[in-house]
C-alpha cells in the first residue's frame, strides 16, 4: 500500500449570466478557492534520501518487503522526514511485524502533528488500528536501569519503561543488554488483547566492592590482596565481590593482615596497623641440681632458673656445677618464639678415679717398704769401693 498525493484537478464551470437574469436571482458566494495540493513525499526529498525512496519504490512493488524496509528505513535516516514512516509502517506490517508497524505509525503521528493533514492523520489511525488486532502489551520490570531491550532480536527500548511495550501475538522472546551484565533472554506466548508482564533481574558479570585501605604505624608500605601485590600504600579501588585478605608490609615492620568479606557494590574502610619489628625470642631454663650455674653464649647469667629474652638466631648455653659433668647445648630461637630448656647435670665419674687413685698408691708403698726388709741380709758386709762418696746407684723391680 503505497501513499500517493496528488494534485487534485478540480473543473470549475463558469456560467456566463446576463446582467438582466442577475438582477432576477439571489446572489451567489463564489466558491471556495480549492486547497493547495498536498506536495508528494519524493518532493520532499533530495540526494541520498531521494535514491532510497526510489530504490524502496521499486522493491515494494517486487512486493520484496525486507529490502523496502531497508530502503524505507534510510530514507528516513537521512531526512527525518516523518512522512515517510507510512511506508516504512507498510513493509513491516507486509513482514507480519505488526507491533513494529504500529509503532512506526504512532511515531509519524507524534512527529507529523503540525505538518500532517488531516486526510494523512485519519490514514494513520485507521492503519494502527487494523494491525492492533494482532497484538498485544508486556509490562517489562528490570533490575537495572539503562538497559536494552530486544523482542525477537528487535530493540525497543530502554529500561525502565513508562508503559508496556507492544508485541506480536504468539511466541516472543525478550532479551534484556546491558554492558557489564549477563544478557538474560525470557520466552513469552501472548495471545491479543491479553496484556502480559515479565521481570528481568540481571547479574553483573563483574562484581565488585570499593575497597579503601589506609596503613598506620609505618611509612613506605605496600599492600597485597590473597598474595598479589596491588602497590604502595594507601590503596582505594574496586576488587571482586568475595572474601579477601589484604596484608601491609614494609621493611623493619611486622606484617599486618586483615580479612574482609567485600559486598558487590558496596564500598568498605580498613586500616592496618604495623609495629617495629622485634626480632627476639623467650626463654626459660631450669637446671638441676640446685646451685647449677647457668652460662650463655661464655657469661653467666644465673643459677638453678634463669628466664629473659635473647634474639633470634643461635646461643650456647652451658650449665655447670663441681662433681657434674658439664651440660653443653645449641639453641636455636626463632622470631616471638618462647622455649622452656630442662638442664639435668650428671654426677661426674672422676670422684671414683680420685679415690681408686689414692688406694693404688698407698698400696704401692707398703709392698716397696716390705721388701726391702724381706730381702735385706741380716748380716750384711759394709759396702766399700771405688765409688766417690755422695754418689751411689740402686735400682728396684716390682
Amino acid at each position: 500500500m503505497l501513499r500517493l498525493r496528488s494534485t487534485l484537478c478540480l473543473a470549475v464551470a463558469v456560467t456566463l449570466v446576463a446582467p438582466s437574469a442577475m438582477a432576477q436571482r439571489p446572489l451567489v458566494p463564489p466558491p471556495a478557492a480549492p486547497a493547495p495540493p498536498v506536495p508528494t513525499i519524493r518532493s520532499q526529498l533530495s540526494g541520498d534520501a531521494r535514491d532510497a525512496w526510489d530504490r524502496a519504490q521499486q522493491l515494494l512493488r517486487a512486493k520484496n518487503f525486507e529490502g523496502g524496509l531497508v530502503e524505507f528505513s534510510r530514507a528516513y535516516d537521512l531526512s527525518k522526514n516523518p512522512r515517510v514512516l507510512f511506508n516504512v509502517g507498510i513493509c513491516e506490517k507486509g513482514l507480519s511485524h505488526y507491533a513494529r508497524a504500529s509503532m512506526r505509525f504512532e511515531q509519524e503521528l507524534r512527529e507529523g502533528a503540525t505538518t500532517l493533514t488531516e486526510d494523512e492523520k485519519k490514514e494513520l489511525q485507521e492503519a494502527i488500528a487494523i494491525v492492533r488486532k494482532y497484538v498485544t502489551t508486556v509490562a517489562v520490570t528490570s533490575s537495572e536501569p539503562g538497559a536494552h531491550l530486544l523482542v525477537d532480536g528487535f530493540e525497543v527500548g530502554v529500561t525502565p519503561f513508562k508503559e508496556p511495550i507492544t508485541v506480536d501475538v504468539g511466541h516472543r522472546e525478550l532479551t534484556l543488554k546491558k554492558d557489564g551484565f549477563t544478557s538474560q533472554t525470557k520466552g513469552i506466548d501472548v495471545n491479543a488483547g491479553v496484556p502480559a508482564a515479565l521481570d528481568f533481574h540481571l547479574e553483573a558479570t563483574n562484581k565488585t566492592g570499593s575497597v579503601t585501605i589506609a596503613v598506620a604505624g609505618a611509612p613506605n608500605a605496600t599492600i597485597s590482596m590473597d598474595g598479589v601485590d596491588m602497590g604502595p600504600a594507601p590503596f582505594k579501588g574496586n576488587v571482586a565481590a568475595g572474601r579477601h585478605t589484604f596484608e601491609a608490609k614494609a621493611f623493619g615492620y611486622t606484617t599486618a593482615s586483615q580479612t574482609v568479606d567485600v559486598t558487590y557494590q558496596a564500598s568498605i574502610s580498613i586500616t592496618l596497623a604495623m609495629s617495629t619489628e622485634r626480632h627476639e625470642a623467650r626463654v626459660t631454663i631450669d637446671a638441676s641440681p640446685a646451685g647449677a650455674a647457668i652460662e650463655i653464649d661464655g657469661t653467666v647469667v644465673g643459677s638453678t632458673h634463669w628466664e629473659g629474652t635473647l634474639k633470634t638466631g643461635g646461643h650456647q648455653l652451658v650449665v655447670r656445677k663441681p662433681g657434674y659433668d658439664p651440660f653443653s647445648q645449641e639453641i636455636a630461637l626463632q622470631d616471638d618464639q618462647v622455649r622452656t630448656v630442662q638442664a639435668t647435670l650428671l654426677e661426674s665419674a672422676r670422684k671414683d678415679w680420685i679415690w681408686w687413685t689414692v688406694g693404688t698408691l698407698a698400696i704401692v708403698g707398703a709392698g716397696t717398704v716390705a721388701s726391702f726388709f724381706v730381702f735385706k741380709g741380716a748380716d750384711a758386709t759394709p759396702f766399700s769401693g771405688s765409688l766417690q762418696p755422695g754418689i751411689a746407684k740402686s735400682s728396684f723391680r716390682f
